[in-house]
């Protein structure tokens, strides 16, 4: 079985709005469906695939603010909203190149254990499904994600990598692409065998040609990086 892999993208408390939050989704589903055809229908997910429906979800700014708006958490005995837990909505592309994603965004917590969080989840990177970890389309993926939602940091890992990690919740984790808010690419520049740019905002490290050719001592590379930021 090969390897699964994911995008995700993590920030902390940020109080926004079913608005604001619709309309970052919208972008990232813009320029998703723009990196690759399989990233451009969603539809709504069920119990099952078959319970699904048919139809594909409108990406609209005002369409996803209603989805937002009805992923609201609630209280169980009076069904009040919870409103500093934020608007959660996940979909899926009901694709044979299979990719679904998940947010809780506009969360502003008292306690850490409720996180801002996009994550993209990919397939197994065989037959038409290895176009998506193509050096060019992955990146556009990847950056996509980090662009419309201005995270704290964000990874393009496979389980693999995560698991070879050390656990520490809340600090990033490597991937073939990493990004960390606020870093300045001076601090990077010396770690070998990276590539290392500067992106919105913050500090782009690429480990390796692509994500399936992410070495041992790429990933090392990127988390001795983040064990100095």
């Amino acid at each position: 079985m090969a390897d699964m892999f994911y995008v995700g993208a993590y920030w902390g408390p940020r109080a926004e709005s079913a608005k604001e939050c619709a309309q970052r989704l919208a972008l990232c589903l813009s320029q998703l469906g723009e990196a690759h055809p399989a990233l451009a229908t969603w539809f709504r997910k069920g119990k099952s695939k078959s319970a699904a429906s048919g139809n594909p979800v409108t990406t609209s700014a005002d369409a996803l603010e209603s989805m937002l708006v009805g992923g609201r958490n609630r209280m169980d005995i009076d069904g009040q909203v919870i409103s500093e837990l934020g608007f959660r909505v996940s979909l899926w592309n009901k694709n044979p190149v299979a990719v679904s994603f998940s947010t809780t965004c506009g969360a502003s917590p008292a306690t850490s254990s409720v996180k801002n969080y996009f994550t993209l989840e990919l397939p197994e990177p065989v037959g038409a499904a290895a176009e998506l970890y193509d050096s060019g389309i992955a990146k556009s993926v990847f950056c996509s994600v980090v662009e419309a939602w201005d995270p704290q940091w964000a990874t393009f890992a496979s389980y693999s990598m995560r698991a070879a990690q050390e656990e520490n919740p809340g600090r990033p984790v490597g991937g073939w692409m990493t990004y960390v808010s606020g870093t300045r690419k001076s601090t990077a520049v010396e770690v070998p065998e990276l590539s290392v740019e500067e992106f919105s905002g913050g500090t782009l490290l690429v480990a390796g040609p692509n994500p399936l050719q992410v070495s041992d001592s790429h990933l090392s590379g990127v988390v001795e990086f983040l064990s100095r930021v």
